[in-house]
């Protein structure tokens, strides 16, 4: 069991992030430490973007490509957060619609955890694109995520 290092609750020990709270696991618990070095993992779905080309394609197609960005983002920024029980970019899309961009500002949090966890920093990006979706400014959220994925892989 991996226990949570920001509010102490315990969690299943497959977990990248607490459920209680959700903040970032370790990825190793006790018992992997055991196991001898981690393998370096090849993610072959992730590659570098450009964020100026992605920027003026969404607004060229009148936001279209930003589904897409977004769609695409999703499941990049999971596979590199080795959350493997977050939802799918179409469901994410698809959610953030039906509630009229609520679960969309959910989103723009969570993503903002996950940047952080795959970036290794302790920063609250998180607030960061919760308060630039809040203002309309959502491609700056996703732009500052998509800057993190590339960073991550260079």
């Amino acid at each position: 069991m991996k226990m949570c290092g920001h509010c102490g609750s315990g969690n299943d020990d497959n977990s990248r992030f607490c459920i209680h709270c959700g903040a970032p696991l370790e990825a190793r618990s006790g018992s992997d430490a055991d196991r001898g070095p981690k393998e370096e993992i090849i993610y072959t779905d992730v590659a570098p973007r450009s964020i100026p080309i992605s920027i003026i394609l969404s607004f060229v197609t009148c936001g279209i490509y930003m589904l897409y960005w977004i769609y695409r983002l999703n499941d990049e920024i999971n596979e590199l957060a080795q959350d493997e029980t977050a939802p799918g970019g179409g469901l994410v899309i698809i959610l953030t619609v039906l509630t009229c961009g609520i679960y969309g500002l959910y989103w723009y949090y969570r993503m903002g955890e996950k940047c952080d966890y795959i970036a290794q920093t302790h920063t609250s990006n998180n607030i960061l694109y919760l308060v630039l979706g809040i203002f309309g400014l959502g491609i700056v959220s996703i732009a500052l995520m998509q800057d993190t994925v590339n960073r991550v892989l260079e």
